[in-house]
């Protein structure tokens, strides 16, 4: 009889942590479990993709080219409901928004001139076209200096707008939040 009142309660527990979940996540709510941001619950907020901001930590589907489809199709990124990419959403600082210059070449990402640490591309992966770029309107650059090995503009270029959830909010993270602003060097 104990047996049956603990299977009674292990799936009762499951099914009220799923409800809960599934209620979270409609709420706004994230997991972070990768290393490109502290790991942690996050906020995810509508926000009008004009006002997004150099420095603005965002939530973003990955654009639909190729290296996405190889990361996920190699189980580098997890699936989810992004619809393009059927990826998980991911969470990056937007470090480039339109107007700005991104160069971009072997040693990383410079923004304006400024260098971003820790955002030179991993070796053996097929990093975005070396070259200057001028980010269009509806587009942003997303790249993480939180980790040296984030998944994110530096592979696959320019983010558009409409790829854009939400600005990203920490509630109950595990990590360093200041390693996520948007600071570099002069190159």
């Amino acid at each position: 009889m104990k047996g049956r009142r603990f299977g009674i309660f292990a799936v009762g527990t499951a099914a009220t942590l799923g409800l809960v979940a599934a209620g979270g996540h409609a709420a706004g709510f994230y997991v972070n479990t990768t290393a490109s941001a502290p790991s942690g619950l996050w906020r995810v907020a509508k926000i009008d993709p004009q006002a997004i901001q150099r420095g603005s930590m965002v939530s973003i589907c990955p654009p639909a080219v190729l290296v996405v489809e190889a990361m996920r199709d190699t189980g580098g990124l997890h699936t989810g409901d992004c619809e393009a990419t059927e990826t998980a959403p991911l969470l990056k600082p937007a470090v480039a928004v339109p107007g700005d210059v991104v160069a971009v070449g072997a040693e990383g990402i410079a923004v304006n001139g400024i260098l971003l640490p820790n955002s030179r591309p991993m070796p053996g992966m097929p990093a975005y076209p070396s070259g200057s770029y001028r980010v269009q309107p509806g587009q942003i650059w997303a790249v993480s200096s939180y980790s040296a090995g984030s998944f994110d503009s530096r592979y696959f270029g320019p983010v558009p707008l409409e790829n854009l959830r939400g600005r990203a909010v920490p509630v109950a993270v595990s990590g360093d939040t200041s390693k996520l602003t948007v600071r570099g060097k002069e190159k």
